[in-house]
């Protein structure tokens, strides 16, 4: 397993993270949660939204990897807040209270490197605008989209979250 934090230039734009990774991306389902953008005027993004702040930690859209790819690559929205999970096969049913979050979930800082959903083999979580971690359950191809981010830090610990900010 391997995780990657994106800090700097477009770390949370998924036009730009999802490229170096195009081919596993189209071959998994998403389960995406928790989304929010700045620039989305896509009826289909928006459609992957909380309709209202009331639930926002509780809704989740599934949608085949073609299907997130194209509706990201070539257009300038930036991921607020939101998690992408990346399943092999049929995506299960996800009970209220397991459906994962980036907005107030402590664990992205106690346990960085922990998968949210078990069955994910990818995921991408976007943090206030700030910052990407994007999670691969195979190492080598988290070696693989190092060499397009070259900047992105692998994270194996909580103290690696915070290295970037204690200079």
């Amino acid at each position: 397993m391997m995780t990657i934090i994106l800090e700097a230039g477009y770390q949370t734009y998924l036009s730009e993270v999802l490229p170096p990774i195009r081919q596993q991306v189209e071959k998994l389902n998403w389960l995406v949660t928790g989304l929010q953008c700045w620039g989305s005027d896509s009826p289909l993004i928006e459609s992957w939204q909380p309709s209202d702040d009331s639930e926002p930690y509780y809704h989740y859209s599934v949608l085949p990897g073609k299907t997130l790819y194209g509706a990201f690559t070539g257009q300038e929205i930036q991921v607020v807040w939101g998690v992408f999970c990346g399943i092999a096969g049929d995506v299960p049913a996800i009970p209220p209270d397991e459906v994962p979050y980036a907005d107030g979930n402590r664990r992205i800082w106690t346990e960085p490197e922990a998968f949210q959903l078990a069955a994910s083999e990818i995921e991408i979580v976007a943090f206030d605008s700030s910052f990407t971690l994007v999670k691969f359950r195979d190492e080598s191809l988290g070696r693989q989209f190092l060499e397009a981010f070259p900047s992105g830090r692998i994270v194996q610990s909580p103290g690696d979250m915070l290295s970037g900010y204690a200079k």
